[in-house]
């Protein structure tokens, strides 16, 4: 595959890391105890409280900027209709991912569940299906490979819609030249993420701005029923772990 695919994939796959760590609910600032421990009570409080999901998405590289709307579905069903570049989409409904990239008429199609046969304590093969993509880029992983920090301070400050926010720094552990290195996160006052901005090894700065949220409005499983565009090429489970693009 050409190394301009190559990178367009990549960055893509970034894309889906943060939606998927920045889909969270971040418990109120008086139980804060330390910035890894707020992290580790993330996921069960979305599970939770957070049934689906809408908001507008920004995301910058270099002199690149794309726009869409996100929709999430719990559990983990998503799905992005970029506005700029128009036609291109992201999809997963929890079990097939979809990244249709429109100027180059590819599509690129990962199963998400990983059969694999196994021998139980009678000696007898069963069959276990475990999602391979969400351990890949969940949120374990961030807690497992970074360090966790508040940045600048504790307490909220005014984001620039005058919503108060929290911000995270998180640092990975060993340098790595794949993903990112350092990640910084706004969190809003409601648990919401607003901001994120990584870097990579290379020293490269992506962002992500996530605006005009709306929780619960109950989004239509239709919604993630992708069904591709004719005559497209396809490539067949692109990712199979975190290094699957070099």
């Amino acid at each position: 595959m050409p190394m301009k695919k190559r990178n367009k994939i990549k960055a893509y796959l970034i894309i889906l890391a943060i939606l998927i760590f920045s889909l969270q609910k971040v418990i109120p600032q008086e139980e804060l105890l330390g910035a890894k421990e707020l992290l580790k009570n993330i996921s069960d409080n979305f599970r939770s409280t957070i049934k689906d999901y809408k908001a507008e998405i920004k995301w910058i590289q270099n002199d690149i900027t794309q726009t869409g709307t996100l929709y999430f579905k719990n559990p983990q069903k998503m799905r992005i209709n970029f506005t700029e570049p128009e036609g291109q989409v992201i999809c997963t409904n929890g079990y097939e991912l979809w990244v249709y990239i429109k100027t180059h008429r590819l599509l690129l199609h990962q199963n998400i569940l990983e059969k694999e046969k196994v021998k139980n304590e009678e000696g007898k093969t069963e069959t276990i299906i475990s999602p391979i993509l969400l351990n890949v880029v969940g949120l374990d992983k961030f807690l497992v490979d970074y360090s966790i920090q508040y940045h600048e301070t504790k307490e909220k400050v005014f984001y620039k819609d005058n919503s108060k926010v929290y911000k995270f720094k998180l640092i990975r552990w060993r340098s790595s030249k794949n993903g990112f290195n350092t990640i910084f996160l706004t969190v809003q006052e409601n648990g919401l993420i607003r901001k994120v901005e990584g870097i990579t090894a290379a020293y490269r700065h992506i962002f992500l701005e996530i605006d005009n949220i709306e929780i619960n409005k109950n989004v239509s499983e239709l919604v993630f029923n992708y069904t591709p565009p004719p005559h497209c090429n396809t490539v067949e489970n692109f990712i199979i772990s975190q290094e699957g693009i070099k």
